[in-house]
């Protein structure tokens, strides 16, 4: 038998909660002593206490949990029932996260925290590619979209026995009413792997391009947005497709990083 203490050690509830569900007939001690009145449980209490407390915190009430537990409830349900909020929380988390991340990066581009300073002027070459496209609407569904559709490429790629030639290239075309965000990736004259389109981008006789260099990449909004005005202090304006052209990821090794061209063709 444990002592009411060590029972709500073990349950990991707190000995004011265990009073209170006895009093409410949730979970009744095993041996109350008659002289005394201390209370005993057995340990084969303790999936009960691990089934009311799971459905309290579910958001149940205890007059809901002490039916539920009355009518036969068993662990694998609730399991079942903790697997799907779990499910929900983490979805919550990573859409909290993604959140975080897009307030970071707002911030610092209202404090300046990442001022990009060099910019270079010439012309691109055209580049034939590779790639996955999707039409999108706003630059958050380019932040959770690009880097899965550009591990897809490359499993297609390494699929088809294929070797890049040239480091990875997202393109970015304005149309009315959103953009089309492709990951493209070069590998030459070699066959268009299934599951991939082949595309050209375009050459261009004038562009502005700056590089970011960083262990993330939370500052790319605000590389881009120093772009543009760069691009309007010149007198200049954007005229056909983006590119970020991926020089060195994370990926590539150990003490690898971000090293990102990001090029815009001007008129």
């Amino acid at each position: 038998m444990l002592s009411i203490g060590e029972f709500a050690r073990f349950a990991g509830v707190s000995v004011r909660m265990l009073r209170h569900y006895d009093q409410l007939g949730l979970l009744r001690p095993q041996r109350v002593d008659p002289f005394s009145g201390y209370r005993s449980y057995a340990a084969s209490q303790l999936d009960r206490a691990n089934r009311l407390v799971a459905l309290k915190d579910l958001g149940f009430t205890l007059e809901q949990v002490g039916r539920m537990l009355d009518d036969g409830m068993s662990s694998g349900e609730v399991a079942d029932l903790l697997r799907t909020r779990r499910e929900a929380l983490a979805a919550q988390i990573d859409a909290d996260l993604q959140r975080l991340r897009e307030v970071e990066a707002r911030l610092r581009s209202i404090e300046k925290e990442n001022p990009m300073s060099e910019y270079t002027e010439g012309p691109l070459a055209e580049l034939r590619v590779v790639q996955l496209s999707t039409k999108v609407d706003e630059m958050a569904q380019i932040e959770q979209e690009i880097g899965g559709m550009f591990q897809r490429v490359g499993e297609l790629i390494a699929a088809a026995g294929a070797s890049h030639v040239g480091p990875g290239v997202a393109v970015y075309t304005t149309i009315d009413d959103g953009m089309i965000a492709a990951a493209a990736e070069q590998i030459g004259d070699a066959p268009v792997p299934d599951g991939l389109e082949a595309a050209v981008v375009p050459p261009h006789p004038r562009a502005v391009s700056t590089r970011l260099q960083a262990p993330d990449l939370s500052g790319i909004q605000s590389a881009w947005q120093g772009l543009v005005g760069e691009i309007e202090r010149r007198g200049l304006r954007p005229d056909g497709p983006s590119r970020e052209i991926y020089e060195q990821t994370p990926y590539d090794g150990p003490g690898a990083r971000w090293i990102v061209d990001l090029q815009q063709p001007v008129a």
